[in-house]
């Protein structure tokens, strides 16, 4: 295929678009060069707008690795071999791993999955608080997860709340913690690792329950308040 970029014409342009979802009018515009370099973003391509053998590939069909959709290590905050370990900003013994270090377990399942299989929750937790990532009274700061991505060199990190790019992080063999509002995970807040989805559902491992394993993706939607991706 014709490789494109911003300035062609034609008829390989009309194709990208209809692929791409947006209007096809044969003319790769700025509209369509961020379209393009969205897609690339969310599918781990190089985000350079411009639409090569790689990116045609892709659009037209890609293969999922089959390193794709694992199930990566599952911990609890709840584990009775730290529970009672305490998680505070400020020394208050009411606040432990099992009340409110959802964040640093869910991001351990990532860590020991893809980089250290001998990270525990605790592990990051005791991270979490020497960075002042530990708010005084609502569990862990978004910022714990660039500070991770950053520690132990994932090759590739993301904040956002696309659904595009959640499912292009985990078909490359990534995983994602998301921070969820009140519904079917929390009535409060609480962190997840999503490590997989299918045509209906997005499957999570979740920190405090072992029955929560997955919601309708249209759901997911509703109450997801960012996702954290992580890729190898």
């Amino acid at each position: 295929m014709t490789t494109v970029k911003k300035g062609s014409r034609g008829e390989a342009v009309k194709q990208l678009q209809m692929l791409l979802g947006i209007t096809a009018d044969g003319i790769f515009g700025p509209k369509t060069k961020a379209a393009v370099i969205a897609y690339q973003t969310a599918h781990n391509l190089e985000p350079d707008g411009i639409v090569g053998p790689l990116t045609w590939a892709s659009l037209q069909g890609e293969t999922i690795p089959a390193s794709a959709h694992v199930k990566p290590v599952d911990y609890k905050q709840y584990d009775s071999k730290w529970a009672k370990k305490m998680y505070s900003s400020h020394g208050d013994k009411t606040q432990t791993m099992k009340s409110s270090a959802c964040g640093p377990t869910a991001m351990a399942d990532i860590v020991a999955t893809l980089i250290d299989s001998k990270v525990t929750p605790p592990d990051l937790a005791d991270k979490a608080m020497a960075w002042g990532d530990r708010t005084y009274s609502s569990g862990t700061a978004w910022s714990f997860f660039p500070h991770i991505a950053k520690e132990y060199g994932f090759s590739k990190y993301l904040k956002t709340t696309s659904l595009a790019t959640l499912k292009g992080c985990l078909d490359t063999g990534g995983y994602a913690v998301a921070s969820m509002g009140p519904g079917f995970f929390t009535k409060s807040g609480h962190f997840i690792c999503v490590w997989k989805y299918d045509g209906d559902y997005i499957y999570a491992n979740d920190p405090a329950s072992s029955k929560r394993t997955k919601q309708k993706i249209s759901d997911f939607m509703k109450e997801r308040k960012a996702l954290f991706c992580f890729w190898r």
